[in-house]
């Protein structure tokens, strides 16, 4: 016979709370976006053939905008949940990153994912009726910034990744430890940010 604590139970999703958190995470990336518009660090539409033109101040938002904005994404998603155990409060916030892939390849394919960072305009491809030039025609050059910026697309969206699964368990209200508890199913008294 199985015991009760070894039967596979499901984990239910608040929907709710994951679209609420996928939509702060688009909203906090579009404010870094244009943040770092506003101050120089992105340019529309620049295609870095190498990393070396890539500057700092551009490394430094497109980093810390992905993982903080997933982050918040993350968090949101728990709290309005209300998940009170770490392991479903980063599954919501798991979950919320994925939700907001669609909508920032969606902004990417109309032309505007150069508003969200530098990195994430790799996710853009050439629209259906803009001219398409042949391979043999492209430059080395070129071949080598969509590489880049392939690249640099899939560091934001691990890093979101990363950044949604720790907000979720900020979210919670568990310890941040990494070591497994002898009591993991106890009730927090409160989360992470609340006040007492």
């Amino acid at each position: 016979m199985i015991d009760s604590d070894e039967r596979l139970l499901p984990w239910f999703v608040s929907w709710s709370g994951v679209f609420a958190g996928a939509l702060a995470a688009l909203a906090l990336l579009l404010v870094f976006g244009l943040a770092a518009i506003a101050v120089g660090a992105h340019q529309i539409g620049q295609h870095f053939a190498s990393w070396h033109e890539f500057r700092l101040i551009t490394l430094a938002f497109s980093v810390f905008g992905s993982f903080l904005s997933f982050v918040l994404g993350g968090w949101v998603a728990a709290r309005v949940t209300g998940a009170r155990r770490a392991e479903t409060a980063m599954l919501h916030g798991a979950i919320a990153w994925l939700v907001t892939i669609p909508g920032i390849l969606v902004l990417a394919g109309l032309g505007a994912g150069g508003y969200l960072g530098a990195w994430y305009g790799g996710l853009a491809a050439p629209p259906p009726w803009a001219p398409q030039a042949t391979p043999m025609v492209e430059s080395a050059a070129a071949a080598l910034a969509a590489r880049n910026a392939a690249l640099g697309a899939l560091t934001a969206l691990l890093l979101g990744l990363v950044g949604s699964v720790v907000g979720g368990w900020m979210g919670s209200g568990e310890r941040m430890t990494l070591h497994r508890s002898k009591n993991p199913h106890r009730q927090p008294s409160g989360a992470w940010g609340e006040a007492r």
